[in-house]
């Protein structure tokens, strides 16, 4: 599922952000020595720092929240073959399957194959995921043939398909490989329920409550919440970039985080309140910068990439406080 930025989304796409340029047509032809490893780093590796880290980070917070497993381990591996093959297939569905970007998604795509058809044989529980995917997947790629791949609700599908894998990541963990109360009984063949109904259990039924522990999907939120807002300050600053009502709304929703934050202060002390203030400073100040000047594009995603790392920091120092103090919020 597509993790790129409004910037990462129009360099991939090429210099007008629907369809390749001229010179990103003439950029696959060999222009002298070094041209073709360029050219195949150009098509194979996806560039954008920003997409790499809102696609991987909460995924890696949910392995360490849960506790790194081998399971875990290559359901991230996997994870980064999906997005590059998202990364290449997208940019091949904008072109309407230009030939030169067909290899690395057919590439990427094998080995998306591989690797999910591996975790599933030693982890049949994850079919429970597939539907969700399935569907996210087609309309990532829809949105890319109708090159409206920068679109709210195609964001939307990209904060969804990144943040549920947090929760799915936390679910594999070492933390919870152990049988739960009433599961002795339970039958041990491939779809049994033994060492971790989230691994390997339908006899629960299809979504039994060990494959949504309450500190991945309160780990899962935060990514979440905090994602879409950096979905709409990136709007801010590039294709809604002076418009008030895209500003105001991006306020509300960093206002919303703090208040929030307010809320837990006493069960989870500072650090949430601190890391949403962090996140509404950004939102406030420079889109009202570049009202003035121009920010690089550049700049923006640096800035995203920072404020990721300080959730994925807040995450996996504080998901089980922030579990606690929820729990508490909510149940008061």
């Amino acid at each position: 599922m597509s993790m790129l930025t409004d910037a990462d989304k129009g360099k991939a796409a090429g210099s007008n952000g629907s369809r390749p340029s001229p010179q990103a047509r003439n950029s696959a032809k060999p222009t002298g020595p070094g041209s073709k490893g360029r050219q195949w780093r150009r098509l194979w590796i996806p560039d954008q720092i920003g997409g790499w880290a809102m696609a991987l980070m909460p995924g890696l917070a949910g392995l360490l929240v849960g506790g790194p497993t081998w399971r875990s381990l290559l359901l991230m591996v996997a994870w980064a073959f999906c997005y590059c093959f998202e990364f290449t297939g997208s940019r091949w569905m904008v072109s309407h399957r230009a030939a030169r970007f067909a290899p690395p998604a057919l590439g990427y795509a094998l080995l998306t194959a591989v690797t999910g058809l591996i975790l599933l044989v030693g982890t049949p529980g994850l079919l429970r995921w597939a539907p969700l995917y399935l569907v996210l997947g087609v309309l990532n790629f829809a949105a890319a043939w109708m090159r409206t791949e920068r679109s709210w609700w195609n964001d939307t599908v990209a904060v969804t398909a990144a943040c549920t894998l947090c929760l799915i990541a936390v679910s594999l963990g070492s933390r919870f490989q152990k049988p739960g109360s009433g599961l002795e009984g339970a039958n041990s063949g491939y779809f049994g329920c033994q060492p971790n109904p989230a691994v390997d259990c339908f006899a629960s039924g299809f979504l039994p409550s060990a494959a949504l522990p309450s500190v991945g999907v309160v780990s899962a939120a935060v990514f979440a919440v905090t994602q879409f807002g950096s979905v709409i300050f990136v709007k801010t600053m590039i294709r809604e970039r002076g418009k008030t009502w895209c500003y105001l709304l991006s306020l509300a929703w960093n206002l919303a985080l703090c208040l929030i934050g307010v809320a837990m202060i006493r069960t989870a002390g500072w650090w949430p309140l601190l890391t949403a203030l962090v996140l509404l400073v950004r939102a406030a100040l420079l889109p009202a910068i570049s009202r003035r000047r121009r920010i690089p594009i550049l700049y923006v995603g640096l800035v995203e990439c920072a404020t990721s790392l300080l959730v994925f920091i807040l995450v996996i120092a504080q998901a089980d406080v922030m579990t606690a103090a929820l729990t508490s919020l909510l149940g008061a």
